[in-house]
């Protein structure tokens, strides 16, 4: 008998949510400018950017830096040979596991400048740094870029993160 009762009443407040939810307005030109404005940022991130592939060892003595501007993709592979643990890059927000067998990737776009570390977390020491100008009239130009690989690419995707963050993540 208690069942029955318990059932019915979670079957009223199931329809009168429904109902109450159907009667809410949306607020639908608020969404709409915040999805646009994300567009936006990542659309003339993505036609001013190169596709930067980089791959990182864990075992190297001193930290690499991968110099890159703004705008930018960054397609970042770490290969550990001799032991596992977790990569983490804390400004993007992303971890990775990496082993002998399996290599930590990540893809990353560029959207504000900066020095962001990336860390063995178990190990606790720094094995990169990703460094990202705001233009590439810098020292050494756009060609000169270490581990830059292609041109242009208009047809990396897009992040549809805030863009507050460091930067967004594509994948992991």
């Amino acid at each position: 008998m208690a069942a029955r009762r318990l059932i019915m009443a979670m079957l009223v407040l199931l329809v009168l949510s429904t109902i109450l939810a159907a009667l809410i307005p949306v607020e639908r030109d608020r969404l709409r400018n915040d999805s646009s404005s994300t567009t936006t940022t990542t659309e003339a991130a993505r036609s001013t950017g190169e596709l930067v592939r980089k791959t990182v060892g864990t075992d190297d003595a001193t930290p690499e830096r991968i110099e890159l501007s703004l705008g930018d993709q960054l397609e970042l592979t770490v290969e550990s040979p001799k032991l596992a643990d977790q990569i983490e890059i804390p400004a993007f927000g992303e971890y990775a596991d990496v082993d002998p067998d399996f290599p930590a990737r990540f893809d990353l776009l560029m959207l504000e400048t900066g020095s962001f570390p990336v860390r063995l977390v178990e190990a606790g020491r720094v094995i990169a740094r990703i460094d990202v100008a705001a233009d590439d009239s810098g020292p050494g130009g756009a060609d000169q870029k270490p581990g830059a690989e292609g041109g242009k690419s208009n047809d990396s995707p897009g992040s549809s993160t805030d863009t507050a963050t460091a930067g967004a993540s594509l994948f992991s």
